[in-house]
């Protein structure tokens, strides 16, 4: 392939997703407002009353082509209602304020609703169906089933996509978007000017008037992904760091929400230097997770990734150069990895996460990327302040190795756009 032909085929493969989601997002029936024959009805009221672990009517009938205006209120704590086959996704804010919800029934089916927001043990049996009924029809197809639904659900064990560098087994909803960013200063929260030696002004007055490394240069990176199918998740990740860009495809093949649940996804992705044109290699990951009760989840993810061993190495040499023409290539190009995390849920929205990679085959200098964070959830968002022993965030960057005296801070920030 052409040098040329890469750019191409990567902002062909961007513009398509973009285009594909956004004419998904526009022609979904919760955007749909006018009324038949282009004449505005007034709206059939429905009021719906969420409570632990219930919706009150549990079953609802309406017409074809009706004008809805459902009003829901809870009568306890914060709950959410969410009908995918509508495009609906709304939280029910606790003290009785009701939520106005307004579409019109355009195909005729049996639509789940589920509630969306954590509210008790009995959360997964909170459930109901809407009937969209058809002249002369006398029974309607089921619409998406209980995974579609799930999907929309805020996950309280698993709120996001990756640990901090790692994947995990999240799902995305179909034809929905999410975007992150990471963020990694570049001057090491052990390093100094001038007199370092311990004891020495140089040692930590330096970094403390650079707050840390917040004054040095980062590397950015910048990542959306869109959910292709029903468990298909695929997406581009843009980073600073040398131009890299991934293209990656996930598919879950197993998926249990339980205490007990356990998890499983096969992620491949692609990546390369200077947006694709050189140092070009892939990876293939096998991603594990296990629930541990109602605070814990556990990860194991065997990684192989060739072409690790670069001549241009991620991380500078001990004397703060690229090895560059003095690389010696070693008889191992790939590296097997397997990646190992846990995220401790220590309050509802507040999270600890930690995660290490060791390289047990193959390419393996430098240390084993190693990074701990802490983690807040507010709604759609997730902020995360990270300290790792690397900068890297994709499966090539961390199997060229982490620094082996220096640690990094950086953060994470991820949105879902559902």
């Amino acid at each position: 392939m052409s040098s040329g032909a890469v750019p191409r085929l990567v902002g062909g493969c961007v513009a398509a997703i973009l285009v594909f989601g956004g004419v998904a997002r526009w022609s979904s029936p919760a955007w749909a407002r006018e009324s038949a024959g282009g004449r505005e009805q007034e709206p059939r009221v429905i009021e719906v009353t969420a409570s632990q672990f219930v919706f009150d009517p549990a079953e609802i009938k309406i017409s074809l082509g009706e004008s809805v205006r459902l009003l829901v209120r809870s009568a306890d704590v914060e709950h959410g209602i969410a009908i995918p086959g509508l495009g609906i996704a709304e939280t029910i804010p606790s003290g009785g304020e009701p939520v106005a919800i307004d579409f019109v029934a355009r195909e005729s089916g049996v639509h789940q609703i589920m509630c969306s927001a954590f509210c008790g043990t009995g959360h997964g049996r909170m459930r109901g169906s809407l009937t969209i009924l058809a002249d002369g029809v006398s029974g309607a197809q089921p619409a998406p089933g209980p995974d579609d639904i799930s999907d929309l659900e805020v996950d309280p064990l698993e709120p996001d996509f990756n640990l901090i560098a790692l994947p995990t087994t999240l799902r995305l909803p179909y034809r929905k978007l999410s975007f992150r960013l990471t963020h990694r200063f570049t001057r090491p929260l052990d390093g100094c000017e001038g007199d370092c030696r311990p004891g020495a002004a140089g040692a930590y007055g330096n970094l403390l008037e650079d707050l840390f490394g917040l004054d040095s240069p980062a590397q950015i990176g910048l990542e959306f992904r869109y959910g292709l199918l029903p468990g298909t998740q695929v997406g581009v990740y843009r980073s600073s760091g040398r131009k890299t860009i991934q293209i990656f495809g996930r598919q879950n093949l197993l998926w249990q929400r339980g205490p007990r649940g356990i998890g499983l996804d096969i992620q491949v992705s692609f990546e390369g230097l200077d947006n694709l044109r050189e140092q070009r290699s892939g990876a293939v990951s096998a991603i594990v997770s296990k629930r541990v009760g109602t605070r814990v989840s556990v990860y194991a993810q065997p990684t192989w990734v060739s072409n690790a061993d670069r001549p241009v190495g991620f991380h500078l040499t001990a004397d703060g150069e690229d090895a560059g023409e003095d690389h010696v290539q070693n008889n191992d190009d790939s590296s097997l990895m397997i990646g190992m995390g846990a995220r401790f849920r220590m309050r509802p929205t507040v999270y600890l996460v930690g995660e290490y990679a060791p390289r047990l085959v193959g390419y393996n200098e430098g240390a084993n990327h190693l990074s701990f964070a802490i983690e807040k959830r507010a709604g759609g968002h997730t902020f995360q302040l990270n300290v790792s022993n690397s900068i890297g965030a994709t499966p090539g960057q961390l199997a060229q190795g982490a620094s082996e005296h220096d640690w990094f801070l950086g953060f994470n920030i991820s949105r879902k756009f559902y």
